[in-house]
């Protein structure tokens, strides 16, 4: 039985008909990316003006608290229904929506009573868990849109989801509920996310059943791939409780205000990682040549990430101080590092892990997954103390490098893709700009000022570099980089 509201499958998709839906998924999630970046930059910098450094900690570790949650709750069983050829049945939707109900409710009762004796320390993190339940009744709707590489209700719900967040978090704070209204945007933002895919999506509300016989068969390659989550859930939360162990919870909020900003470019990474998964499991199976589209792809997401981290890192020194104001100053050094190691790095994992996925090869991502974690955890916490939150950036740098040379090999070896070579050169122009802006806002005296005309060199400096050494791959870029800005209008 075909899930209501949903065509029955019809022949395979071909190799251009999955390349042209991969695209458009990239173009609707890129407009979306935009939106979220601006709404981003804005809410960050209001909250951080609004609170202290402690408040943010909580919010952090209670950040931290519901991935782990989230990966114990899911088991991996919807991204299995993904790469599935078969259209899941309303049948199977519920079982596994069902599933997920019963254990992010019965994780959000027993933490809210675990956390209770500790106060406000522990409630709010308590408070912002209890957005897992709200998380699951979107399930169904997501994963059947995921199936069909249809990424504009979702990228449409995220933005919803966004704006209310943060509209919510800062009206809270502002009329004075601090850190309870931020910790009070999770549960919030997630249910007006929620309610906009199941009204515009495909499938509606499911209702929820517990059917064990129905999850069961689907757990497989789940736990599989939840082992990989809960290996990143665990790095987080190790990086989290050692910084706040080893330097204080007030460090852990510098820590915390760089993760935010850092969203920016990681909510590309994570949705661009979305489209690639589905997409490359799609053209395994019209057996098309993996090698061009690895090589291509790595590239043109190389090119698209380079000015967002650019900017991030030429002008973190000179303008995060006057923005945010000065006792957040030490954020803008794990900036500088961590924009480095999403520019080698990212482009890399993106395509690599969604073409490992597909082939059914999860234990080479565990592997290096482990490997990141150890080298994040063992670089960040044991340089914490001489160097400071430096430590935390260049722990980051180097876990990128590990995570580089692993899937570079691995990927490298069984397509024959150039992985490096595709890399090599929008990585260099873009380390080379990001140092000379660095330089050209820390000259002047006005910080403003300079830092504005740091950035600025930085992109000149960039765009002139990749005019010259990925001419294809920039061009790639600004089709679809001006695609989701139509879109964005359009929307």
């Amino acid at each position: 039985m075909v899930a209501a509201g949903l065509a029955a499958p019809r022949d395979p998709l071909t190799a251009e008909e999955i390349k042209g839906r991969a695209a458009g998924g990239a173009v609707t999630l890129g407009a979306r990316s935009l939106v979220i970046f601006g709404l981003g930059v804005v809410g960050n910098l209001v909250l951080a003006r609004l609170l202290v450094p402690r408040d943010l900690g909580l919010v952090a570790l209670g950040t931290t608290l519901i991935t782990v949650a989230r990966y114990i709750s899911d088991a991996g069983v919807a991204v299995a229904l993904i790469g599935r050829t078969e259209t899941p049945s309303r049948e199977e939707l519920g079982a596994v929506q069902g599933f997920q109900l019963a254990t992010t409710t019965a994780l959000a009762v027993c933490f809210a009573a675990a956390a209770s004796p500790f106060g406000r320390d522990g409630l709010v993190p308590a408070l912002m868990i209890t957005s897992l339940p709200l998380a699951s009744l979107r399930m169904p709707t997501v994963l059947m849109l995921e199936r069909q590489l249809n990424y504009g209700v979702i990228a449409r719900a995220d933005v919803v989801e966004a704006v209310v967040g943060y509209t919510w978090a800062i009206a809270t704070v502002a009329v004075g509920w601090g850190v309870w209204g931020l910790a009070s945007a999770a549960p919030i933002r997630v249910l007006a996310g929620s309610a906009t895919v199941m009204r515009l999506g495909p499938v509606g509300l499911v209702r929820p059943r517990w059917d064990w016989h129905l999850v069961r068969p689907i757990l497989g390659f789940g736990v599989r791939f939840q082992a990989i989550n809960a290996v990143s859930a665990g790095r987080d939360q190790g990086l989290n409780a050692g910084i706040a162990a080893i330097a204080g919870v007030p460090t852990l909020g510098l820590w915390s205000l760089a993760w935010r900003i850092m969203q920016v470019p990681f909510l590309l990474f994570v949705t661009l990682w979305r489209v690639s998964y589905p997409a490359m499991s799609r053209l395994l199976e019209t057996r098309h040549d993996p090698r061009p589209v690895i090589e291509r792809a790595i590239g043109v997401v190389a090119v698209a990430l380079s000015p967002i981290v650019v900017g991030i890192a030429a002008g973190a020194h000179a303008l995060l101080p006057p923005l945010v104001g000065n006792r957040w100053a030490p954020s803008a050094d794990i900036l500088v590092f961590s924009s480095a190691a999403m520019m080698i790095s990212a482009p890399v994992s993106i395509t690599s892990v969604g073409y490992l996925l597909a082939s059914r090869q999860p234990t080479k991502i565990l592997i290096s997954a482990v490997a990141q974690a150890v080298t994040w955890l063992g670089v960040a916490l044991s340089l914490l103390s001489p160097l400071g939150v430096t430590a935390i950036g260049l722990g980051w740098l180097a876990m990128s490098l590990v995570d580089l040379t692993l899937l570079s090999r691995w990927v490298g070896r069984d397509t024959g893709a150039r992985i490096m070579r595709s890399l090599m050169g929008p990585a260099a122009v873009a380390v080379l700009a990001g140092g000379l802006g660095l330089i050209v806002a820390s000259a002047g005296h006005h910080r403003v000022l300079t830092g504005l005309l740091g950035v600025f060199a930085a992109e000149l400096l960039l765009l002139g570099g990749l005019r010259a050494l990925a001419p294809e791959q920039l061009r790639a870029a600004a089709r679809i980089s001006w695609n989701a800005l139509s879109a964005a209008r359009a929307g």
